[in-house]
């Protein structure tokens, strides 16, 4: 039996881009913001999540650090359940904020890192875990929109460095994208595999771009259109030219139930960040298994989130794809946040450290990356 959860706190940490990466759907980024939430025990056992910003990185944190004290303290670190079903009771199903999925999520990462490291057992095998590797493909922010010789010089470049997979953009006209998805084809060969994202939708017809998709073999078109708009991925999946996936904008295991059995994406990509933590991703996990679709999560901005997400893969037994930052410089994955994943030879691992395995820098957190307040993403003007 774990010690009871005596302290509960959450703060902003922010990281600013030396060079913005390159211009997707949704704009080009300015930098990187998380919510970093800090559980402690009774018998002194700290565990570490990470909560997605949601555009508003101190509005979780607020609500972390009051309404959620009431839910938290006093439990038992393996209570992860009571704490989700309290949460969603009290602020899901009524008139809560939707921040209130991102606090949860942070305080669910935090609560397993902790139970793991007091009881001196990595989380994913507390979760029954018994596959700690996965192969890994290059997502995160890297491979903008870009000419289709400096796409196939990336690839080539994350090949060079063991990976085997890799996420292209598109949504910046369909000559562009169809350009460059046949130029790293031609470029990379058919044991590379390629995913893409449109960000939420394209400034074309997507059924133009369906053939290209199809013709290349990418493994997913992600995210065609807004989630709001599931009858037109119902629709473009009834033309089977390419798998759908979507999830980082899907929140808990019931609105998956939804999109899964309707049949509105074959993938299914929750992030433990934002969906409510790795105990409702591997909910979801349960629901794509059981409908025979593909669990393959989102990934968040720090070490903590690729730590928990492989654990929830782990949990699961899947053996499918991890999303990998392969981005030369996050000081929250390789420095003051750190370990947890590794990844090499285009595999990522995880370890057998107690907890999630992370290692955690306080002092310079505070000290070097104060969070800033409002969204991370600049205001896109359309012409």
């Amino acid at each position: 039996m774990t010690s009871e959860i005596v302290a509960l706190t959450a703060h902003v940490h922010t990281w600013r881009f030396g060079d913005r990466p390159r211009e997707i759907g949704t704009g080009s980024i300015l930098r990187r913001d998380f919510v970093l939430v800090r559980v402690e025990l009774a018998d002194g056992t700290v565990g570490y999540g990470e909560a997605f910003h949601g555009h508003a990185g101190s509005a979780v944190a607020e609500i972390v650090n009051t309404t959620m004290q009431d839910v938290v303290l006093g439990r038992a670190a393996h209570d992860v359940l009571g704490v989700r079903e309290e949460t969603r009771e009290r602020f899901l199903l009524g008139s809560g904020m939707g921040g209130f999925v991102f606090a949860l999520s942070g305080i669910d990462i935090a609560m397993w890192d902790a139970y793991g490291k007091s009881s001196g057992v990595p989380s994913w095998r507390l979760l029954g875990g018994t596959r700690p590797d996965a192969p890994a493909y290059a997502g995160g922010f890297t491979l903008g929109y870009s000419t289709p010789q400096l796409l196939v010089d990336d690839l080539s470049a994350l090949a060079a460095r063991g990976y085997a997979a890799a996420k292209v953009r598109v949504g910046d006209g369909f000559a562009a994208d169809a350009s460059r998805l046949v130029a790293a084809r031609d470029a990379l060969g058919d044991d590379f595999q390629l995913m893409t994202d449109a960000n939420l939708g394209l400034n074309y017809d997507i059924t133009r771009l369906a053939g290209v998709l199809a013709d290349t073999g990418a493994q997913w078109l992600e995210e065609p259109y807004p989630p709001g708009r599931p009858a037109q991925y119902r629709a473009l999946a009834a033309l089977r030219r390419v798998p759908l996936a979507a999830g980082e904008n899907i929140f808990g295991a019931d609105a998956f139930a939804d999109w899964i059995s309707s049949g509105a994406i074959q993938v299914a990509q929750p992030d433990v960040s934002r969906v409510g933590g790795i105990t409702e991703a591997v909910r979801v996990a349960h629901i794509a298994q059981a409908h025979g679709i593909r669990f393959v999560p989102h990934i968040s901005h720090t070490a903590l989130n690729h730590a928990a997400t492989l654990t929830a893969m782990s949990a699961v037994g899947s053996q499918d794809f991890f999303e990998a930052d392969p981005t030369p410089v996050n000081p929250f994955r390789t420095d003051v946040i750190s370990g947890g994943v590794t990844v090499a030879d285009g595999r990522a691992r995880l370890g057998d450290d107690p907890g999630l395995g992370v290692s955690v820098d306080e002092g310079r957190l505070a000290a070097q990356f104060p969070g800033e307040t409002g969204s991370p993403w600049p205001r896109v003007r359309r012409a």
